[in-house]
C-alpha cells in the first residue's frame, strides 16, 4: 500500500532517524558515564541555557520530553530574559506551531494561535480565569520560570481545552541557596521598569524556604494616548519538614491600567490607497480622556506532595483566583464617504470571574515483570462565577489625518448583564509503560461540565449540562542516542460560556488529532530538535458573527494539518541557537455559510520560520561581552472567516548586546530593527491592524 502524500516526509524522516540512531549504536562504545547539570533538571525548575529536558506540562508527571507522545515547547527564563520579553505572546515568537501579536501592539492581552485555534493559558497545571474579557489574562513573565506550549487535543490532562493546545506558565519558586536580583529597564515609548527577585531559606535546618518577586512598569504604547502601567508582587513561601514532604504557598496580585489599545483601523489608508494619505500607525481612534483599560489579578493557592514509599506519591494543587476587567472605550467602526472620517461607537465591557480549582493526584512508579509503570490517578475540580455588563451606543465621528479630541461622549446604558456558573468535575487515569526502548502512554478521562446563565434584565435563566470522554495514545521509541520517534492520537472537549447574538447557547466544540514525529536530544549535550506532522480537526467550531460585532456563530468544521520543525542548542557556554518553520495548511471543512467553506482559517499563515543566534565571549580582555540577533518570517494570512482581506507576509530583525560584568548585567535590546511597517490582518474593510513597531530596551540588573 502506498502511503499518503502528505505522510512521506514523515515515514522518511522516521526512517532516516532509525538509521541514524543504528549506525551510533554500533559505533559508540559507553565507558563512562557523566553526570551535567541539566541531567538534575527538574520538571518546574530552572533550565542551564535555552534547553529543557523534562517537563509536567505534558503529562503531570516529571517526564522527559523525548518520552511524551505530543509536541510540547519549553521557553526557559534565560530565554526570556535575553531577548526581553515583556509579553507572552513575546516569549513564543520564535517557537514553531504559534502565532503571536496577530492583531499587532495590544497591552491589554496576549493574543495567541497554536496550532490555527486560540489555546487555553493555564498557570502552574490550573486554569486561569476565562470569563469574555478576563480569559485573556496577561500573566506578568517577570514572575515565571518557563513558558511552556503542549501543542494539540490536551482534554485528556487539563478538561475543556481547545483542540490547538494550552499555554502553561511556571512560576518561579523560593530556592535552596541565597539568592538576589534587582534591575532596572528603560525604554521607547517612555518605558520604565523596576524589578526586584529574592529567595532562600528562612531559617537553618533549610525547612522554611522564601522567594518574593515583584515589578512596577509605567509607560505609553505606540499609540498615541495609549498606556501600559503594570505592577506584580508574588510572594511564596515553602515547608520541607522531611526529604518526603513539601509544602509551597503561592500568591500573586497583578494590576494593569492602559487607554484605547489602538488598531481596529478602516482598510482604506492601511492596506488599501486613500486619496487623503495613509493613516499613522500611531493613530488613537478614541477618546483620551475617555478610553481605560484596568486589570486586577488576584490568585492564592498552594501545592503539596508527599512521598508515600517506594511506590506512591500523593500531590494536591488548590487555588482561588479572581480577575476583574474594567473596560470603558471608544472604537472605530469604518469611513465615511469622504475617506477621512471615521464613524465610531462606545462599548462599555465589565467582567468579572471567580474561580476556585483544586486537582488531587496520585502517582505509582513500579514494575510487572519487564514493563515499567508510572501510573497517575486524579480528580480535578474547578468552578467559576462570571459576571459580564456592557453598553452599546454611538459616538461623534473623527477625522483620522487631524483628529480632533475632547468630544462630548455619553456612556450607554447597559444592555446587557449576563451571570455565567460553570462547574467541571473530571475523573483521569494515565498509564506510562516504559518497555526497554518503547514508551506506551494510554490515558483516558471522563468530564462533567454544568453551566447555568441568568440574564439579568430579562431574568431568563438556562441551564447546560454537558459531558464528554477523551483520550490519548501515544507510542514512542527512545534510543540510547538521545533520539525518540513518535506516534500519538488525543481528543479534546470545550464546552463554551458564550453565547449567540440570540441568546442561544452554542454545542461543545470538540477535536481530535493525529499527530507523528521524532523528538532528538543527543545524549550528553544540551540539543533538542523536535520535527512533527499532524491533523487536527475542530467539531462545532466558532467564528466571527459578520451581523453582529462582539458576538460569534457557529460555524462547522475546521481542519488544519501542518509540519513543524524546532531546534535549539547550547553548544558550549555563552553559545546558544534555536530556528524553527512552521508549515499550517487550514481549510473549513463544513460551514452553514457557503462563503467560508474550503476557506483558510482565519489569522493563520501558511509559512513561517525564524532563527536566533546569541553568543557571550567567554575569555579574554572582553569576556561577558555578548551578541543576539535574530530573525523572523511570517507569511501572508486573511483576517477573515471568507477569506476576502489578506495581510502581506512580512520579516523582523531583532538584536541583542549584553555585558556580563562581576554581578552585573547589563543590555540592549532591539525590536524590528529596522522598523519595518506592517500591517498583520485586516478582519474587515473597517478593521486592520497595524505590528509592532521597532522597540529599544536597556536594562541593568545585579545578582547576588
Amino acid at each position: 500500500m502506498t502511503p499518503p502524500r502528505t505522510m512521506r516526509p514523515l515515514i522518511a524522516a522516521m526512517a532516516l532517524a532509525f538509521a541514524m540512531a543504528d549506525v551510533q549504536a554500533a559505533e559508540t562504545t559507553l565507558d563512562t558515564v557523566s553526570v551535567s547539570a541539566s541531567a538534575l533538571e527538574d520538571a518546574q525548575g530552572p533550565v542551564y541555557g535555552y534547553v529543557a529536558k523534562r517537563s509536567r506540562t505534558g503529562s503531570k508527571t516529571d517526564s522527559p520530553l523525548t518520552e511524551i507522545p505530543q509536541s510540547v515547547t519549553v521557553i526557559t527564563k534565560e530565554q526570556l530574559q535575553d531577548q526581553a520579553i515583556n509579553g507572552i505572546d513575546q516569549s513564543l515568537r520564535y517557537s514553531s506551531g504559534v502565532v503571536g501579536g496577530a492583531y499587532g501592539a495590544d497591552a491589554r492581552s496576549d493574543w495567541l494561535l497554536v496550532r490555527g485555534f486560540n489555546p487555553a493559558f493555564f498557570l502552574d497545571g490550573m486554569s486561569l480565569p476565562n470569563g469574555s474579557w478576563t480569559s485573556q489574562s496577561r500573566v506578568e513573565p517577570y514572575g515565571l520560570e518557563r513558558v511552556e506550549v503542549l501543542k494539540g487535543p490536551s482534554s485528556v490532562l487539563y478538561g475543556q481545552l481547545p483542540p490547538g493546545g494550552m499555554v502553561n506558565m511556571v512560576s518561579k519558586r523560593p530556592t535552596d541557596a541565597p539568592m538576589g536580583e534587582v534591575g532596572v529597564e528603560f525604554g521607547s515609548f517612555n518605558h520604565k521598569q523596576a524589578t526586584v527577585d529574592l529567595s532562600g531559606p528562612l531559617n537553618n535546618e533549610g525547612t522554611w524556604l522564601y522567594r518574593l518577586t515583584a515589578l512596577a512598569s509605567d509607560g505609553d504604547t505606540s499609540i498615541d494616548h495609549g498606556e501600559d502601567r503594570r505592577y506584580f508582587f508574588a510572594p511564596s513561601l515553602t515547608w520541607k519538614p522531611d526529604a518526603d514532604t513539601s509544602l509551597t504557598f503561592l500568591a500573586r496580585y497583578q494590576k494593569s491600567e492602559s487607554g484605547n489599545p489602538g488598531g481596529f483601523l478602516p482598510a482604506q489608508g492601511t492596506v488599501m490607497q486613500n486619496p487623503n494619505g495613509s493613516i499613522s500607525p500611531s493613530f488613537d481612534p478614541g477618546e483620551p480622556n475617555y478610553d481605560r483599560y484596568d486589570k486586577e489579578m488576584k490568585s492564592i493557592g498552594y501545592e503539596f506532595a508527599h512521598v508515600v514509599n517506594d511506590t506512591w506519591t500523593v500531590r494536591q494543587n488548590l487555588r482561588f483566583a479572581e480577575t476583574e476587567v474594567l473596560h470603558d472605550m471608544v472604537g472605530a467602526n469604518g469611513l465615511q464617504a469622504d475617506l477621512s472620517t471615521l464613524n465610531r461607537y462606545v462599548y462599555t465591557p465589565h467582567d468579572n470571574t471567580k474561580m476556585f480549582t483544586v486537582d488531587n493526584q496520585a502517582e505509582a512508579r513500579f514494575n510487572t515483570g519487564a514493563v515499567g509503570h508510572v501510573v497517575l490517578a486524579g480528580l480535578d475540580y474547578r468552578k467559576a462565577n462570571d459576571r459580564l455588563t456592557s453598553g452599546y451606543g454611538s459616538a461623534p465621528p473623527i477625522d483620522v489625518f487631524n483628529p480632533q479630541y475632547g468630544a462630548d461622549i455619553v456612556t450607554p446604558a447597559t444592555s446587557n448583564d449576563v451571570t455565567q456558573k460553570q462547574s467541571q468535575l473530571g475523573l483521569y487515569l494515565q498509564d506510562q509503560m516504559k518497555l526497554d526502548r518503547w514508551v506506551l502512554t494510554l490515558s483516558g478521562r471522563q468530564d462533567w461540565v454544568d453551566t447555568d446563565v441568568r440574564d439579568n434584565l430579562s431574568g431568563k435563566d438556562s441551564t447546560q449540562n454537558d459531558q464528554a470522554f477523551t483520550g490519548r495514545a501515544g507510542l514512542n521509541y527512545v534510543f540510547d542516542s538521545g533520539l525518540a520517534p513518535y506516534v500519538a492520537y488525543s481528543t479534546s472537549f470545550q464546552p463554551t460560556l458564550e453565547r449567540s447574538f440570540a441568546g442561544d447557547a452554542f454545542k461543545p466544540t470538540t477535536g481530535e488529532q493525529y499527530e507523528g514525529g521524532i523528538k532528538y536530544q543527543p545524549t550528553g549535550t544540551n540539543h533538542m530538535i523536535t520535527a512533527a506532522m499532524y491533523q487536527t480537526t475542530q467539531e462545532n467550531a466558532l467564528t466571527v458573527d459578520p451581523d453582529h460585532a462582539f458576538y460569534s456563530v457557529q460555524q462547522g468544521e475546521i481542519q488544519v494539518r501542518g509540519f513543524e520543525f524546532e531546534s535549539k542548542f547550547n553548544f558550549r557556554p555563552g553559545f546558544n541557537v534555536m530556528a524553527s518553520y512552521t508549515f499550517s495548511d487550514s481549510e473549513v471543512t463544513k460551514s452553514n455559510d457557503p462563503a467560508t467553506l474550503g476557506k483558510q482559517v482565519a489569522l493563520l499563515p501558511k509559512h513561517q520560520a525564524s532563527l536566533w543566534g546569541d553568543y557571550t565571549l567567554q575569555g579574554g580582555t572582553l569576556a561577558g561581552l555578548g551578541f543576539g540577533a535574530g530573525v523572523r518570517y511570517v507569511g501572508s494570512s486573511y483576517g477573515d472567516a471568507a477569506n476576502q482581506w489578506k495581510a502581506d507576509a512580512y520579516t523582523l530583525i531583532d538584536l541583542s548586546v549584553h555585558y556580563d560584568i562581576r554581578d552585573w548585567r547589563l543590555q540592549l535590546f532591539v525590536s524590528n530593527l529596522t522598523d519595518k511597517e506592517y500591517v498583520t490582518a485586516c478582519n474587515s474593510i473597517n478593521w486592520c491592524y497595524y505590528g509592532y513597531e521597532r522597540t529599544v530596551t536597556a536594562s541593568a540588573r545585579y545578582r547576588w
